[in-house]
């Protein structure tokens, strides 16, 4: 990846890349600088123009521990579709998945406008300043992963507030380790017109603003998110009700034992959704998990087992099949030891 910078006070600051590749990795350092920065409109498909009068010294690099070419950058190249080489400009729809640095500090305003096939993002939650618009467009995000620094500040608020669609939240610790699934229901706003009264009323569809708002300050709350269930029971379909229940099971954090047996009742009467869960992310992991778990009945493996010999699921339904064999030969069922008649 080519990337075009320009220096900031502590670092450098990226005002475009330039790859073959749509899934980027931003570097931590760029010549053996910080980066704290992306430029305003660095990754949107329609792109900043330079202000007249505007100053920067402007280089073009290629990534940590390599000395930069010390070309001064044009607006001209700024706004190239391609290098000389022909490497191409890394905008819009082209970028897929993008990683940031743990140093960045600051987004500038409409970093990723219109990146229309953005679907995942990795972003550490020290994040300081987001720019206005910054996810206009971006209506294919889906999955999030923030590294959480223990009791540290968090942008991860902003981040979801900007975003309307469902998003599957990973939660990280700093060395990459999943600490919480979480998952935030779609929503939207609507205007409605009550034409004899002349008012204009907006009305919110969907639990998803509510899932947004289980944050004190910048702190995620998982009490608030737990005690929404019912919410999302009701305005949600039971597939995607599944996979936050199949999450919070897996990474119980700060799991509330009362909350937990909630859970853990839905999760015994859909096995169906269950399965359904596990595999959208092809997670084996998941099956063993649900499979050995003591709330999972004998029905609740059997409705697995339809569902994944429905679906020609081979692998899927060996494990479950094992796990069935197994739970049979220790006697067990819905957790209970099997009964023995002795003369």
């Amino acid at each position: 990846m080519r990337i075009i910078y320009d220096r900031v006070k502590d670092g450098v600051r990226i005002l475009r890349c330039f790859s073959y590749d749509g899934q980027v990795e931003i570097p931590e350092k760029i010549c053996g600088y910080d980066v704290k920065e992306l430029g305003p409109y660095v990754f949107s498909q329609k792109l900043r123009r330079v202000m007249p009068g505007e100053k920067f010294e402007a280089e073009l690099g290629w990534g940590e521990g390599e000395s930069h070419l010390g070309v001064k950058a044009e607006e001209a190249l700024l706004q190239a579709e391609a290098l000389a080489d022909g490497t191409p400009a890394l905008r819009g729809d082209r970028l897929r998945s993008i990683s940031l640095p743990s140093c960045l500090q600051r987004i500038g305003a409409y970093a990723f406008y219109n990146c229309e096939r953005l679907e995942r993002l990795r972003f550490w939650g020290g994040l300081e300043d987001l720019g206005a618009g910054l996810f206009t467009g971006c209506a294919r995000i889906r999955y999030l992963e923030v590294i959480l620094p223990p009791g540290g500040k968090s942008c991860l608020k902003e981040v979801l507030t900007e975003l309307r669609q469902t998003l599957y939240v990973s939660c990280l610790d700093e060395l990459g380790q999943i600490q919480a699934k979480l998952l935030f229901p779609e929503y939207y706003e609507e205007s409605v017109e009550n034409t004899p009264a002349r008012i204009l009323t907006q009305e919110m569809h969907g639990c998803g603003h509510r899932y947004r708002n289980a944050f004190s300050g910048t702190q995620f709350q998982y009490l608030t998110y737990d005690r929404l269930f019912p919410h999302i029971q009701v305005q949600e379909k039971s597939e995607l009700v599944a996979e936050l229940v199949l999450g919070r099971l897996m990474y119980p954090v700060q799991l509330d034992p009362e909350r937990k047996a909630v859970y853990e009742e839905y999760a015994a009467s859909h096995g169906r959704e269950l399965f359904l869960a596990a595999e959208a992310g092809r997670d084996r992991k998941a099956l063993w998990f649900i499979s050995s778990a003591p709330w999972c009945t004998l029905e609740c493996l059997d409705e697995m087992l339809q569902e994944g010999q429905r679906r020609g699921e081979a692998q899927a339904t060996g494990i479950l099949m094992d796990a069935r064999r197994k739970r049979l030969e220790a006697g067990t069922s819905s957790g209970g030891k099997r009964r023995r008649f002795e003369l």
